[in-house]
C-alpha cells in the first residue's frame, strides 16, 4: 500500500486522519454512556463498512500514484528529448527494458536486419531495418508500416507513451535530416576548397618555372578534385610523333615508360590529334583503348583533356578511376581551367629552362676549364665535373672511363661512390660490352637505364650488390670520335630523366675535347715521370702512387702490397759483359716484370739495380690464390728471373725481394716503403735469391723493425 502522491495530498490525509480520530473518540464516549452494549453492532456493521471504504480509497490512491509516476517518466523523457533537441546531436536511446523487438515477438528470421539479435531495441528507429520482414529502408519510409506492427502498438498503447515515442520519432527524423545537411555542407565546403586550391595553384603556374614539380602538384590537385585514382601528364616529344608520360600520379614510377602513346593512336593519341576531350566510362569495353599496360591496370574510367596554348598542342592531361565514375560538366570545366593553366606553365618553364640550362652549361664549363688549368690532368677534369654536376642532379656513384679501341677495352681512370664498398677502381679494364658503355660508344648518344634488375650486362650483378639501381651514361667526344664515357649511378630506380640528359649532354660533349687535350698534356708531362732506359715509372711517380693507393685502400678497407727487389749479381754481370749489355739486361728485366703482373699493378725503377711493384687490393696471405697473394707474385717473379738469367759463374742474376702489406705491416705509405726496404735488405743478408716478408704490426701499432 503506497502512501499517496504529492506533498499536499499527504498533509490533507494527516489532517483528516486526526479529525476522524477525534470524532471517533467523541462518538465512543457518547455511545458508551447512552448504549452500554453498542460494541456488538459496531463490530458487525461499522468496522466492515470502514474497511471497505479504506480499501477503495487505497486502490484509488494507488492508481493516482501510478498515473503520477508515468507522468514523471514522460516528463523526464520529454525533458531529455528537449535537451537533445537543443544540443548538437539528436540520438535517442534505442533500448527500452520492457520492450520485445519484432524478431523476438514475431519470430522474424531476417538475420541481415540491423536490429536482429539486439535486445529490447526500438527497431523502428534503426535505419535500414526490415519492418515485419517486408519493408526495408530509412526511418521516414517505414514509420507508417511500423504502426501496423504489434510490437509498436504495444509500446505505444498508453497515450503518454505514444506521445513519447512520437517525440522520439520526430527527434530522430530531425537528427537524421541534420546529419544529412551537415554532410552535404561538408561535401560542398570540401569541393569549394578543392576548386579554390586548383584555381590558386593554376594561377601560380603563370609565374612558375619549375615544370616537373608544378605539373605534379597540378596533377595531384586535379585528381583530388574529381576523386581520380591515377593520372598522367603527357607531353609531345620533339618529333611530334609520341606522347610521353612526363609525370604520373597514383602509379609506379616505372609506369611512365609503359604509358607512352603515339599521336593518332589509342584514346589519348586520337584525342590529341583531334584536340577534343576524350571520356571512357568503361575501359574494358572501349575499343579506343589500345595500351596494354593501361588495360592491365584494371582501370574503369578515363578522361583526357588537351593542353593547348595559342592553338599549339603541347600534350594531354589524363585522369582515371578504378571504380565507376561519371564525369560531370562541372568537373570537366574545372579540369579545362587546370589544363589551360598547365599549358601556360609548360611554356614558361620550357623557355626559362632553355635560358637557365644554357647559363648553367656555360658556367659549368667555365668552372671546369678554370679548375683544369690549375689541376693535375685527367683526375682534375673528372673531379671538377663531378663537383659541378652534383649541384645540378643527384647521383650516388660516378666514374670516368677511357676507350682503348686497339684492345677493345674500356679503362676506369677515375671513380667515386657513396657505397661502403665498391668493385670499381682506378686502372680497372673491362671488355667493351661488360657495361652499357659499349652501346654508348657505338651510338654516340647518352643512355638512361631506369632499372638494373634485368641483368643485361655482366657487371649488373656487381652494381646491384653495391646498391646501384639506375644509371646514365654520357659519351665523351673529341674530333668526332668517342674517347670515353662519364657514368653516373643512383641507389634509387628511375633516378635520371630526359631533362637531366639534356642538361648535361652538351657539357659532356665539350668535356670530351677538354679531356682529350688534358690527356695529351698529361702524357707529355708523364714522360718526365718515366725512366728513359726501362720505360718504367721513376721513383717520384712511384712514391706518389704508393700514397694514393694507401689512401684508397684505407677508404675501401682493402689491402695494398709493396714489393721492393734488388738484382743479385748485376755488378758482376755488368763488369763481365759491359755497360751496354747491362742496360739491355735492365730493359729485359723491365719487360719480364711487366709480363708477370697485372695491368693495374704499378712497376717502377726504384734506383740503380732496384725495382719496385705496387699491388693494389692484394694482401700477403701466405697461401692465397695467384694474383691475390703478394707471396705468389713474388715467387713467380723470382722464378722467372732465375730462368731468364741462368748463366753459370759470375753472370747469374737473381732477385732478393722484400714484401710488406698495408695495413698488416705498416700504418701508412711512408712506413710501408720502409718496411718493404727493410725486408729486402734482410733477404740479401740471409743469402740473397729469396723473399722476406716484413713482420706484422702489434695491436698497438708500435714499430717492430728498424728502417
Amino acid at each position: 500500500m503506497k502512501i499517496g502522491y504529492g506533498r499536499n495530498r499527504i498533509i490533507w490525509y494527516i489532517f483528516f486522519g486526526a479529525a476522524g480520530g477525534v470524532l471517533l473518540g467523541i462518538l465512543h464516549y457518547t455511545l458508551e454512556r447512552t448504549l452500554p452494549d453498542y460494541h456488538d453492532w459496531i463490530l458487525g456493521i461499522i468496522i466492515p463498512i470502514l474497511a471497505g471504504v479504506m480499501a477503495l480509497l487505497a486502490l484509488r490512491e494507488n492508481s493516482v500514484y501510478e498515473w503520477g509516476s508515468r507522468m514523471d517518466q514522460a516528463r523526464q523523457r520529454v525533458n531529455e528529448l528537449m535537451l537533445g533537441a537543443t544540443g548538437k546531436t539528436r540520438t535517442p536511446a534505442f533500448e527500452e527494458p520492457n520492450l520485445k523487438t519484432c524478431w523476438q515477438h514475431l519470430g522474424c528470421d531476417k538475420e541481415d536486419c540491423p536490429a536482429y539479435g539486439l535486445e529490447h531495441a526500438r527497431c523502428w528507429l534503426i535505419a535500414g531495418t526490415f519492418c515485419r520482414g517486408q519493408v526495408q529502408g530509412k526511418f521516414a519510409r517505414k514509420l507508417k508500416d511500423c504502426r501496423l506492427c504489434e510490437v509498436y502498438q504495444s509500446a505505444t498503447a498508453d497515450p503518454v507513451q505514444e506521445i513519447t515515442e512520437n517525440f522520439y520519432a520526430m527527434n530522430y527524423l530531425l537528427g537524421e535530416r541534420e546529419e544529412q545537411l551537415e554532410k552535404a555542407y561538408e561535401e560542398a565546403r570540401n569541393r569549394g576548397e578543392k576548386l579554390a586550391g586548383l584555381v590558386s595553384l593554376s594561377e601560380a603556374a603563370l609565374s612558375s618555372v619549375h615544370l616537373k614539380e608544378l605539373m605534379q602538384n597540378l596533377l595531384e590537385s586535379a585528381a583530388s578534385f574529381v576523386g581520380a585514382d591515377f593520372g598522367m601528364v603527357y607531353l609531345v616529344d620533339a618529333s611530334g610523333e609520341n606522347l610521353n608520360a612526363t609525370v604520373t600520379y597514383g602509379l609506379q614510377p616505372s609506369a611512365a615508360t609503359r604509358l607512352m602513346s603515339r599521336v593518332g593512336e589509342g584514346i589519348i593519341g586520337q584525342a590529341y590529334a583531334g584536340r577534343y576531350i576524350a571520356v571512357a566510362e568503361d575501359l574494358a569495353t572501349d575499343s579506343r583503348v589500345s595500351n596494354i599496360y593501361l588495360k592491365s591496370m584494371n582501370a574503369r574510367t578515363l578522361i583526357s583533356l588537351p593542353l593547348v596554348l595559342r592553338e599549339v598542342m603541347l600534350g594531354m592531361l589524363t585522369l582515371g578511376t578504378f571504380t565507376p565514375h561519371q564525369y560531370t560538366n562541372e568537373e570537366k570545366d574545372s579540369l579545362l581551367v587546370a589544363a589551360d593553366r598547365m599549358a601556360v606553365a609548360i611554356e614558361n618553364a620550357q623557355l626559362a629552362g632553355e635560358i637557365g640550362r644554357d647559363r648553367e652549361q656555360f658556367e659549368m664549363m667555365a668552372e671546369i676549364t678554370r679548375d683544369v688549368s690549375t689541376g693535375e690532368g685527367v683526375a682534375s677534369v673528372y673531379e671538377s665535373f663531378i663537383a659541378h654536376a652534383s649541384s645540378l642532379i643527384e647521383f650516388d656513384q660516378a666514374s670516368l672511363a677511357l676507350w682503348h679501341p686497339e684492345e677493345e677495352e674500356v679503362e676506369i681512370v677515375a671513380a667515386s661512390t657513396e657505397a661502403s664498398r665498391s668493385w670499381m677502381g682506378e686502372g680497372l679494364r673491362l671488355p667493351k660490352y661488360a657495361l652499357p658503355i659499349g652501346n654508348v660508344i657505338d651510338n654516340h648518344r647518352p643512355l638512361i637505364r631506369e632499372e638494373l634488375g634485368q641483368g643485361e650486362y655482366p657487371t649488373d650483378k656487381l652494381l646491384i650488390e653495391e646498391g646501384i639501381n639506375s644509371a646514365v651514361y654520357f659519351p665523351l667526344v673529341s674530333q668526332g670520335e668517342v674517347i670515353g664515357t662519364v657514368n653516373l649511378g643512383s641507389f634509387k630506380a628511375n633516378a635520371f630523366s630526359r631533362e637531366d640528359v639534356e642538361l648535361l649532354e652538351p657539357v659532356t660533349r665539350q668535356l670530351g675535347l677538354v679531356l682529350d687535350n688534358t690527356r695529351l698534356l698529361q702524357e707529355a708531362k708523364g714522360s718526365s715521370l718515366l725512366h728513359t732506359l726501362t720505360e718504367l715509372h721513376n721513383h717520384r711517380y712511384f712514391y706518389e702512387a704508393v700514397s694514393r693507393e694507401v689512401a684508397r685502400g684505407d677508404r675501401f678497407k682493402r689491402p695494398v702490397s709493396l714489393l721492393i727487389m734488388d738484382v743479385d749479381g748485376f755488378k758482376s754481370f755488368n763488369e763481365k759483359h759491359g755497360s751496354s749489355e747491362g742496360d739491355n739486361a735492365l730493359r729485359e728485366i723491365a719487360e719480364l716484370l711487366k709480363k708477370e703482373v697485372r695491368e693495374i699493378d704499378i712497376i717502377a725503377r726504384y734506383g740503380g739495380d732496384e725495382f719496385s711493384i705496387l699491388l693494389p687490393e692484394v694482401g700477403v696471405v701466405n697461401g692465397g690464390t695467384e694474383d691475390a697473394d703478394a707471396l705468389h707474385v713474388a715467387d713467380r717473379i723470382r722464378a722467372a728471373m732465375a730462368a731468364t738469367f741462368s748463366e753459370d759463374g759470375d753472370g747469374k742474376m737473381t732477385f732478393s725481394m722484400g714484401v710488406a702489406e698495408y695495413p698488416a705491416h705498416a700504418p701508412d705509405a711512408n712506413q710501408l716503403l720502409e718496411r718493404a726496404s727493410w725486408a729486402m735488405r734482410e733477404a740479401k743478408a740471409q743469402g740473397k735469391d729469396r723473399v722476406v716478408v716484413a713482420p706484422m704490426l702489434p695491436a698497438s701499432g708500435a714499430d717492430v723493425v728498424g728502417a
